[in-house]
């Protein structure tokens, strides 16, 4: 493990803690669950830790914030009014990690633990393709709520585009509609509830029409040792990331070895206030 790496896994060793204390739901999933299974902890060269939980535990968690040691908060569009997304993170406020993405944006900094909502999808077996286009109506509608991706640098070849999207992207960023857009994202994603479904799923998951499940898939979860923790994956876990990743035993190549978080600003000693200010960010 990298020290970022065991920064994560201390945020989830205190997770796993809260989810316990509370009986709560709970599961490693995509890239994390992969690599309880193939390598006992972090894939190597991953950069974060993934959870999903059926979203009645999660909507319990996030209302559980003093159960977390101090230096953790519970971050989601609720708690911090400028984060975009609708699903949570556990972030450390006693370090940093300011994505490329997200360096104008005043929200908690600190190094994080992903935890997504599962949401019903069908009260059938419905195929991957329908779920697909909820992913991506989820993802388009994010994007729209987060003003600082319609900024554009301008040309001479698009100058008027450019314009009416730095226009759009101030308008948004000073009324703050992104917390009109996490409310109705919710809504759409909580139609069914996730017992009563058939199909389920992470609906902020980056393999679209392959994270639609079946419930059973998940189940009561199966135990995994992940870096020497106890943790829970599906229980089906050979389908799902079979599903996935197809062969999911056998690593990419070593090109392809790499994170997918890019960061403008990193450190595991002082916290993201105290960072951003002594940097002038």
């Amino acid at each position: 493990m990298n020290d970022l790496q065991k920064c994560q896994l201390n945020i989830l060793k205190d997770f796993i803690k809260v989810c316990e204390k509370n009986n709560l739901r709970y599961y490693l999933v995509s890239g994390s669950c992969l690599g309880a299974v193939r390598h006992k902890g972090f894939i190597p060269w991953d950069d974060d830790i993934d959870v999903g939980m059926p979203r009645e535990d999660y909507n319990k968690l996030v209302t559980l914030q003093s159960d977390f040691q101090e230096r953790y908060f519970i971050q989601t569009y609720k708690t911090d009014k400028k984060y975009l997304y609708n699903f949570a993170k556990i972030r450390d406020c006693e370090t940093t990690y300011i994505e490329n993405n997200f360096m104008t944006t005043q929200i908690n900094h600190g190094v994080w633990l992903d935890v997504f909502p599962l949401d019903g999808f069908s009260y059938e077996y419905e195929d991957s393709e329908k779920f697909e286009k909820v992913v991506r109506r989820t993802w388009r509608r994010t994007i729209l709520g987060y003003p600082w991706n319609l900024r554009r640098k301008f040309s001479k070849r698009t100058f008027f585009k450019d314009l009416g999207l730095n226009i759009v992207a101030l308008l948004t960023f000073w009324t703050n509609v992104g917390q009109y857009r996490n409310k109705s994202v919710e809504k759409m994603l909580t139609k069914i509830p996730y017992d009563k479904a058939k199909t389920v799923g992470n609906h902020y998951g980056i393999y679209y029409k392959k994270e639609a499940m079946p419930i059973e898939w998940f189940g009561e979860g199966a135990k995994a040792t992940f870096e020497g923790v106890e943790v829970i994956i599906p229980k089906e876990y050979d389908k799902y990331l079979t599903k996935l990743y197809k062969d999911y035993m056998t690593p990419p190549p070593p090109e392809k070895r790499i994170g997918h978080h890019f960061d403008k600003g990193l450190t595991l000693t002082q916290g993201y206030k105290d960072y951003i200010k002594e940097h002038r960010m």
